[in-house]
């Protein structure tokens, strides 16, 4: 006879004790590789911890036994690739509620229906009746019987009623509930811009919507963003690509599209924006970045001057978001070669 040991059911506590280990694990883990704590770096950095994830926890030891450091960009590669599609499923998944709801929609509309012509066979039934009766007992005996018939189909209403408010509330929660799912499908966590899922959705809207075809691109990147990781450290570096975020977002015409597609690169789609007015605004974006100056909170340290780079292409009718996006990144590359911290316009 051999024996086996029986594994102990794993109690709440248990699992609470766990989940409070990974999570002081997931911060010491940030720390050692100089990463912030965003949502993104977080959620990836729980996923390796945890054991769940064996594709993220294969590309993060190949990272490391590579030498190689666990930066911002391969983070939000991991997070993309894995776990951004999970957002996606649970909004799909949000479909098989709206299902259930449009069935119980089309129950209570069957029922209305079956509800009304009962009434309606009632109410030619007695009316008929009323010509069939010769004294004040068979007129009494109608008159019953159409009250009757309209308190059933009164209550019958009152009971739709309740259903179709209930099923209000349920469609506008489940509204609320797909717009939420699809803001965190396509937004970056870190900037609050698009994330470049939004970028394909959004820009292919926005040049559909563009029937002038008056449109321009303009690429941004930040100049030896490298340097100011490697001299103040992520958390810094994330710093500036919030504050290079905000100042994009301040200085666009509502219109536009901004995005956050890599790790200090964006994007800008103008609407109906000349070539003078695009260059412009590019120009504008270049000048105030140059003119930031920002000091780290935790030692008053005043972080060294940083520049950007953007190229701006202007639509031509043939372009798409892919080929109007490769011009203006062209044109960016010349800027980048071109010495920094300018504005250059495609050819």
């Amino acid at each position: 006879m051999t024996t086996s040991e029986v594994e102990a059911p794993v109690s709440p506590m248990d699992v609470a004790v766990r989940q409070d280990d990974i999570a002081f694990r997931v911060i010491d883990f940030l720390f050692e590789h100089q990463l912030s704590t965003t949502p993104v770096h977080y959620a990836v950095a729980h996923a390796y911890l945890d054991g769940q994830h064996a594709e993220i926890a294969a590309a993060i030891d190949s990272q490391l036994a590579a030498a190689k450091p666990l930066d911002a960009f391969f983070i939000a590669e991991l997070y993309e690739e894995h776990l951004a599609a999970e957002a996606i499923r649970r909004f799909r998944g949000v479909g098989t509620d709206v299902e259930r709801l449009l069935d119980g929609l089309l129950d209570n509309l069957r029922t209305a229906d079956e509800g009304s012509a009962e009434f309606h066979e009632a109410l030619q039934e007695n009316i008929g009746n009323i010509d069939a009766a010769s004294d004040a007992v068979h007129l009494q005996q109608v008159a019953q019987s159409l009250l009757e018939s309209a308190l059933k189909a009164r209550e019958t209403n009152a009971v739709l009623k309740q259903n179709l408010e209930a099923a209000d509330q349920e469609a506008r929660q489940l509204r609320s509930e797909l717009e939420k799912h699809r803001r965190e499908t396509m937004t970056d966590p870190l900037t609050g811009l698009l994330n470049r899922r939004g970028m394909e959705v959004e820009m292919a809207r926005a040049l559909t919507e563009d029937v002038d075809g008056e449109s321009a691109m303009l690429v941004l990147d930040i100049d030896h963003f490298k340097r100011i990781n490697d001299t103040y450290g992520h958390a810094v570096g994330d710093v500036v690509i919030r504050k290079v975020a905000q100042t994009v977002r301040k200085l666009i015409p509502g219109e536009a599209v901004p995005v956050r597609y890599g790790g200090e690169e964006f994007a800008v789609l103008l609407p109906h924006c000349s070539t003078e007015r695009a260059t412009g605004i590019a120009e504008s974006i270049r000048q105030t970045i140059e003119k930031l100056r920002l000091v780290r909170r935790t030692d008053k340290m005043a972080i060294s001057q940083f520049t950007i780079s953007i190229g701006v292409a202007c639509r031509d009718r043939r372009d798409n978001v892919d080929s109007l996006f490769q011009r203006a990144d062209k044109a960016l590359y010349d800027a980048k070669t071109g010495g920094r911290n300018r504005v250059m316009l495609a050819a």
